[in-house]
C-alpha cells in the first residue's frame, strides 16, 4: 500500500455560486500538511498543518455607503494558521493557532473588487464602511469520537465533534455532529478528517450538523477590545450551522465539494449559505 506523509491543498468558499452576495461572502485558503513519522506523543499518529487565509464579509447592501442601509459592516480577514492533530483508532485531537489582520490592512476590499472586475459580471461592493484594521490570535481546539456502524463498500460511520474557540477574534462552544455515508478509509487515514497515510480509493458524502454558542464575533461586531468600533446590532448567542460534503480521493487527489448553511449571526442580518470548492493533492 503506498503511504503519502505531505499534501498541498487549495480551497476556496463563495456564496455568488448560490446566487447572494452577502455576509461571508468569500474565503480563499492554501494548505500545507504533513504526517510526522515520529511525533511529539506517538509515531505514525500526529499531524501538522499550515495554512493562509483570505476571508471576506459583506453586507446585504453593497451598493450604498449609508450605514443605516448595512445589515452588517464591511471586514476582511488575512492571516495564518498552524495547527497539530493527534488520532486514534476512533477519536481525533486537534489544537490549532491562529494569527492575523482585520481591517483595511487585509487588502479584502482590493482583492474583491478585482475578483468582480475580472469574473463576475456586476459592480463590486462599494466597501463604504470597514472595520478598523486589529489583530488578532486565536487559540481552536476540538475533540471527535465516531462510531462505524456499517463497513464498506458502503459504510456507515457517525460522529461527535465538540469544538471550542478563545481568543481576540471568536469566542465560542460548538458541539456538532456528523454522518458520513459511502467508500472510506478508517478514521485514521479518511479524507473526511484530512488524514494523510494511505491513498486507497475513498468516494462518499456526510451530513453535519452543530450549535454554535457565540460569545464574540469580531469580524461582526467590529473592535471589542479598544471600544472605538461601530456596533451595527448585537450578536445572536444560538447560531445553528448546517452541511453536506461529497469528497472523493483518486490516488493523490482529493476532491470536496461542499455546502454550508447557518442561521442568522445578528439582530440584522438573515440566514445565509455557501459552497465550498477544493483540491489537494499528496505527495
Amino acid at each position: 500500500m503506498k503511504v503519502v506523509s505531505r499534501q498541498l491543498e487549495l480551497q476556496h468558499d463563495n456564496d455568488f455560486l448560490t446566487f447572494t452576495d452577502r455576509y461571508y461572502s468569500s474565503g480563499l485558503f492554501l494548505t500545507y500538511r504533513q504526517l510526522l513519522e515520529k511525533g511529539f506523543l506517538s509515531s505514525g499518529k500526529e499531524q501538522l498543518e499550515f495554512s493562509v487565509r483570505q476571508e471576506i464579509f459583506t453586507p446585504t447592501n453593497i451598493t450604498s455607503r449609508d450605514l443605516e442601509d448595512l445589515d452588517r459592516l464591511y471586514a476582511g480577514f488575512l492571516g495564518i494558521q498552524g495547527g497539530w492533530s493527534r488520532v486514534t483508532k476512533q477519536s481525533l485531537i486537534e489544537a490549532d493557532l491562529l494569527f492575523g489582520v482585520a481591517g483595511p490592512a487585509s487588502g479584502a476590499s482590493g482583492f474583491q473588487k478585482w475578483y468582480h472586475n475580472t469574473f463576475v459580471v456586476s459592480d463590486p461592493p462599494v466597501w463604504g464602511n470597514q472595520i478598523e484594521n486589529n489583530i488578532h490570535i486565536n487559540i481552536y481546539a476540538n475533540y471527535l469520537k465516531e462510531w462505524c456502524l456499517a463497513p464498506n463498500p458502503f459504510s456507515v460511520h457517525m460522529a461527535v465533534k465538540p469544538q471550542i474557540a478563545f481568543g481576540t477574534r471568536d469566542v465560542y462552544v460548538h458541539p456538532e455532529f456528523i454522518a458520513s455515508f459511502g467508500r472510506r478509509n478508517p478514521l485514521s487515514s479518511s479524507l473526511i478528517y484530512d488524514r494523510l497515510g494511505a491513498v486507497d480509493r475513498e468516494i462518499f458524502f456526510s451530513l453535519v450538523a452543530g450549535h454554535r454558542f457565540v460569545f464574540q464575533n469580531a469580524l461582526l461586531e467590529g473592535n471589542t477590545i479598544g471600544g472605538n468600533a461601530v456596533f451595527l446590532s448585537s450578536i445572536n448567542k444560538n447560531v445553528w450551522h448546517f452541511g453536506f460534503d461529497f469528497k472523493h480521493r483518486f490516488g493523490p487527489n482529493n476532491y470536496w465539494v461542499g455546502y454550508r448553511i447557518n442561521t442568522s449571526e445578528s439582530k440584522k442580518t438573515q440566514a445565509h449559505r455557501y459552497i465550498t470548492l477544493s483540491y489537494a493533492r499528496s505527495f
